[in-house]
């Protein structure tokens, strides 16, 4: 039996979803390491959000602000607050692995995937804390509920994304 319990009736299985997310598959580093399921590292990041009082939506829209910022900015950085956001635009971009047809078009799930071709730096002045990530995660966070798995090289983990955007 084929199984649908993250995504929609008309997406890919959640057996192709995961397949997409192994190193080498649709990044080199991948999104899951080789042992870890999707449906594990969703339901662990779940509990850490209900612990901080904090909902996907939140962070997503934390980062989703400062990288817009620097986005629309000719030097590719912005200041908000407390936060520094620098960006790398990247030819191309990274396809989500929830897309229905990742050949022809990128995931419309929720808002829609923005960010795909950046990487971001974000420094919090006040703290001295620092993190790197890929800009697709605004995506996977907001509409996957998703944050990479724990051995992923690109893992933004909630915990600390929160105390860096001051969300807790």
């Amino acid at each position: 039996m084929t199984q649908r319990l993250l995504n929609s009736e008309d997406g890919p299985t959640d057996e192709e979803i995961e397949a997409r997310m192994r190193p080498g598959a649709f990044s080199k580093a991948g999104f899951l390491g080789p042992g870890e399921r999707l449906s594990d590292v969703i339901a662990s990041d779940s509990e850490v959000l209900r612990n901080l009082n904090l909902t996907c939506a939140e962070i997503a829209s934390g980062l989703d602000a400062l990288i817009t910022a620097a986005e629309i900015s000719p030097h590719r950085q912005a200041r908000l607050g407390t936060l520094q956001c620098q960006i790398q635009v990247h030819q191309g971009f990274q396809i989500c692995p929830w897309a229905s047809d990742p050949n022809h078009q990128q995931c419309s799930a929720g808002l829609g995937v923005r960010h795909a071709s950046v990487d971001w730096w974000i420094a919090n002045a006040k703290t001295g804390e620092e993190m790197r990530g890929p800009g697709l995660i605004v995506h996977l966070i907001r509409d996957h509920l998703f944050f990479e798995g724990p051995t992923s090289s690109n893992r933004v983990d909630p915990s600390r994304i929160a105390r860096l955007l001051e969300l807790r």
